[in-house]
């Protein structure tokens, strides 16, 4: 089969764009964006931290190179999309890029925006699409809701799928981490709702009841945050991650006990 040669339009962009990551293109009256790979993996300290706590977020990332962090990402995209699942469609790719579709912009900056009732059904929606995706047999990866994206026909989308894990992961364990990502990325950003409704919600929808029994498992290991987050001194040398743990936990406490 001859090679396919590269969209000019491509070509135009790249020239344009330089180095950049990750930018959006417009041909034909459509909207995509270039994405470069980028490797992945943890840190060291990133790795200790997660064998001495448990928090689901620090557990140890796959490590890939560029290229192979590329070719992982759409490859996943293609085949959440052959499973129904609300991602982009995957245009092009090579090693060191793939383009795709646009999807609308990131969920997060317009939820801030939005009242705290007017809010409550794109949260239950967040959670609903995160549902579906546990239900398939797959896992985000980077479920934060920066990565919800929201089209003009108001459907919500799943983005930047980069992140994998080693062979023999778990993928309840997984999945368990996505939700405990999504949580925390809304109590980063302050967003005001109710959190049992919407773990309970999650969980009627995912059919992964067990997961709040894994939450109220962490609040407890981590009551001692309660008086961390009271004390100044200690909250400034620990930074704002503990404060925002300390209010997950309490906006949950109570579920799964």
């Amino acid at each position: 089969m001859d090679r396919v040669e590269r969209p000019e339009w491509i070509d135009r962009a790249l020239q344009e764009h330089g180095e950049r990551e990750v930018f959006p293109i417009d041909e034909g009256g459509k909207r995509y964006w270039l994405k470069r790979g980028r490797p992945t993996g943890s840190t060291v300290i990133h790795s200790l931290g997660y064998r001495l706590t448990g928090l689901p977020f620090l557990r140890p990332v796959e490590r890939k190179n560029a290229a192979e962090s590329t070719r992982y990402e759409a490859g996943k995209l293609r085949q959440l999309r052959e499973k129904g699942l609300p991602v982009p469609s995957v245009v092009w790719e090579e090693d060191a890029f793939f383009v795709m579709e646009d999807r609308g912009e990131s969920l997060a900056p317009r939820l801030k925006r939005m009242a705290e009732e007017e809010a409550k059904p794109r949260l239950h929606k967040v959670v609903e699409v995160l549902a579906k995706l546990h239900r398939s047999g797959e896992y985000h990866g980077a479920s934060q809701i920066r990565n919800f994206t929201l089209a003009e026909n108001g459907e919500l989308s799943l983005i930047d799928f980069e992140e994998s894990f080693p062979s023999g992961t778990p993928l309840k364990a997984l999945q368990f981490r996505d939700l405990f990502l999504l949580l925390y990325s809304l109590h980063r950003q302050r967003q005001k709702a109710d959190y049992p409704a919407l773990l309970r919600h999650y969980m009627e929808e995912s059919g992964n009841r067990e997961f709040a029994e894994e939450l109220h498992g962490l609040y407890d290991r981590f009551r001692w945050l309660a008086a961390v987050v009271g004390n100044e001194r200690v909250r400034k040398r620990l930074g704002s991650d503990a404060e925002i743990l300390h209010r997950l936990f309490e906006s949950l406490r109570g579920e799964g006990s």
